[in-house]
């Protein structure tokens, strides 16, 4: 997990610090207006936030369904050689995760973990100037956090994309002498992707400080938001019939319809009851 750098305590009283922008023009009572939100009220926010996205968490994961059915299972592209490698990459990695998990699976978990962080904080202009990995956890010290930084090995496939880049440099140094066969690449994304997303639930069920200091609600809202979005933008890039406009029509449908099925649904169950 992230951890913000703290400097070292100092008995003398310390000096305010400046004010900068508009907040240095004002009085104290004013300037007290643009200063950062307190904690709880962040907290609150997110909370709020994190229930007004749940609707949409159900009609992405309906939209997924219908992706499913309609463009892979009536299509017959799960009879395709890349669906099948990538199914026997999920079934290996989920056989070894049940049957032979060990400390070494824990530290490339934590490792992919930890440079996820150390990712995110310079995608947002940050510094790292620590990371910490070991089978038992790992964190990072960074003069920056914020959600995206905390959640993202939640939402990132770190070894997924890492092999997308062998693969893609692979294809680049023998891809002249002999092209490289994509199913390979298949096999290699359900292997990496089912350990991101077997680790992500596992370890989501435990006491996570980069899940509490969010709150749970907005935490898991984003991680399942973001992660079916590129479970759907995978399978749409692999399908031959799938395509991205399919899915906005899908995606838009259902979220159009939502309320009035969920109003019909709340109808009946209101009529069935006794009295």
């Amino acid at each position: 997990m992230p951890r913000q750098k703290t400097p070292n305590q100092r008995a003398r009283k310390r000096k305010p610090a400046p004010r900068h922008g508009l907040s240095a023009f004002l009085p104290d009572a004013a300037a007290s207006a643009f200063s950062p939100p307190p904690e709880s009220a962040v907290k609150s926010f997110k909370l709020v936030f994190g229930i007004f996205l749940l609707p949409f968490c159900w009609v992405i994961l309906e939209t997924f369904l219908v992706l499913l059915q309609v463009d892979t299972l009536a299509g017959n592209y799960w009879r395709s050689p890349e669906f099948i490698a990538f199914g026997i990459g999920c079934i290996l990695w989920l056989t070894l995760f049940f049957c032979c998990r060990c400390r070494l699976m824990m530290w490339l978990y934590v490792a992919g973990h930890e440079l996820t962080h150390a990712l995110f904080v310079l995608i947002c202009r940050g510094k790292v100037s620590k990371v910490h990995i070991s089978s038992d956890g790992g964190h990072i010290l960074t003069n920056r956090n914020n959600f995206l930084i905390s959640l993202s090995p939640y939402f990132f496939p770190f070894y997924s994309v890492l092999a997308i880049i062998v693969w893609a440099l692979a294809g680049w140094v023998v891809g002249k002498a002999e092209p490289v066969n994509p199913v390979w690449l298949y096999g290699m994304i359900g292997f990496t992707w089912m350990f991101h997303l077997s680790f992500t639930v596992w370890m989501s069920a435990r006491e996570q400080p980069d899940l509490e200091q969010n709150g749970r609600i907005f935490s898991f809202a984003i991680i399942f938001l973001i992660n079916m979005l590129l479970i759907c933008g995978l399978l749409i890039i692999a399908s031959p019939t799938a395509t991205f406009a399919g899915f906005g029509i899908s995606f838009w449908e259902n979220a159009r319809s939502l309320f009035d099925r969920f109003s019909e649904s709340a109808m009946e169950v209101i009529r069935a009851l006794p009295g």
